[in-house]
């Protein structure tokens, strides 16, 4: 793994313990992690929050989850002061900054967030796991309690949380094997009793955890912002989850390739996939649809047989299964655009037509022919009245219905 360099710091480092005389190498170390006025004396601002931080990150150790464990309390000068390293890892590895309204137009059309560079916050949090909630959690992810990343408007780019020791080689630093050694392992819990801490130097992948933070870093950003195709193919391998949810969580659908390995990753559960990731509610509340999961239907179904699990699944979503779902007007909507893609398949494919008796606007006008008309009259209402949506198929597929006499 190619390591962070820290020439500067260490310079300084090496120059005050050569200051230092008539002690022993360890009055040395114990006087270079425990001299405040040494610390300030020789080193800028910056490093010497980086040296008090990761000194408190390491004596709590790896986080754990229990009870009982007292945990290290990150925050947000966790985050920043990563930030020059997030940056020299990126730039290193070909990351090429875009514009400042490429990476506006970006976020808004991934991530459907809108970055304001007029107020001072130099960051916005995305909630993987709450779209909606936008309160900064520093955290670092584990897809149960937390998964999100830090969209940083100054860098332009992403990046998840991390602790120093899962983003830098610290151990490179002098001095710090020694302060490690000299850390207890042992922990003081609430009811009086004592828990092992997982510090950081006993972590036994660190290395190579380290290594694919790194790769994530690179890779995400180099997809998103730079369109790398080499770098979504590594992420089809080793980020699958934090891919998927930008189709379904977000509704990024612009990208072919990722929307059509998405899809065929779900094609055994395409039932739940059309429960939950066609018809939605963006955050304001409102009907969305994502057009394009539809086109990627109508465009990917033959007559072929295993082709036809996401036309049935859109067949059977039931519109009106939960009334307080949607509004009579959100259901007519959907109705229309399910209908749209699923009818049009139906007249297209017989084998579609072969293995299902209906289609959904022929079901409904059969039905409403012999009970109360009223239905299938409002239906056409609604659609004549909304220019049929502009959906290319629906007025055929209306008239279509009919058959079904």
């Amino acid at each position: 793994m190619r390591k962070i360099s820290f020439l500067l710091f260490v310079g300084f480092l090496s120059i005050n313990i050569l200051q230092c005389k008539g002690q022993d190498n360890k009055d040395k170390t114990k006087d270079d992690f425990n001299s405040k006025n040494n610390l300030y004396n020789s080193y800028n601002k910056d490093t010497i929050m980086l040296y008090n931080i990761l000194q408190e990150q390491l004596k709590y150790g790896h986080p754990q989850y229990d009870d009982l464990y007292t945990p290290y309390d990150y925050s947000e000068r966790d985050y920043t002061i990563i930030l020059p390293y997030i940056k020299d890892i990126l730039e290193k590895n070909g990351y090429r900054q875009i514009s400042q309204n490429e990476f506006k137009e970006k976020v808004k059309l991934i991530f459907n967030r809108i970055l304001d560079y007029n107020n001072s916050n130099k960051y916005i949090y995305v909630n993987f796991l709450d779209k909606c909630n936008d309160k900064v959690i520093f955290q670092q992810n584990d897809i149960i309690e937390a998964f999100g990343v830090y969209v940083n408007k100054d860098l332009r780019c992403i990046s998840d949380f991390y602790a120093i020791p899962e983003i830098l080689d610290y151990q490179n630093i002098k001095g710090i094997k020694q302060y490690e050694l000299n850390l207890s392992n042992k922990q003081k819990t609430r009811d009086g009793g004592e828990i092992r801490l997982d510090l950081w130097k006993d972590e036994e992948n660190l290395s190579q955890q380290r290594h694919f933070n790194h790769q994530l870093l690179i890779n995400r950003n180099k997809y998103l912002f730079n369109d790398s195709k080499a770098s979504l193919a590594w992420l089809k391998v080793n980020d699958e989850y934090f891919l998927e949810s930008l189709v379904t969580t977000f509704g990024y659908t612009k990208d072919k390739d990722l929307l059509d390995w998405v899809m065929q990753r779900n094609r055994s559960k395409a039932v739940e996939f059309i429960n939950n990731y066609v018809f939605v509610r963006n955050c304001k509340g409102e009907l969305e649809i994502r057009e394009d999961i539809l086109k990627y239907i109508e465009q990917k179904t033959t007559d072929e047989e295993n082709t036809h699990d996401y036309a049935k699944a859109l067949y059977h979503y039931e519109v009106y299964e939960n009334p307080n779902k949607w509004t009579e007007k959100e259901a007519y909507k959907i109705l229309a655009y399910k209908s749209n893609t699923y009818d049009y398949l139906f007249m297209k494919y017989k084998n579609i037509r072969y293995n299902n008796r209906w289609n959904i606007l022929g079901s409904i006008y059969y039905y409403s022919n012999r009970g109360d008309e009223k239905e299938w009259k409002e239906i056409e209402k609604n659609f004549e009245k909304n220019n049929y949506y502009n959906l290319p198929h629906l007025k055929e597929a209306l008239e279509y219905a009919y058959i079904f006499e």
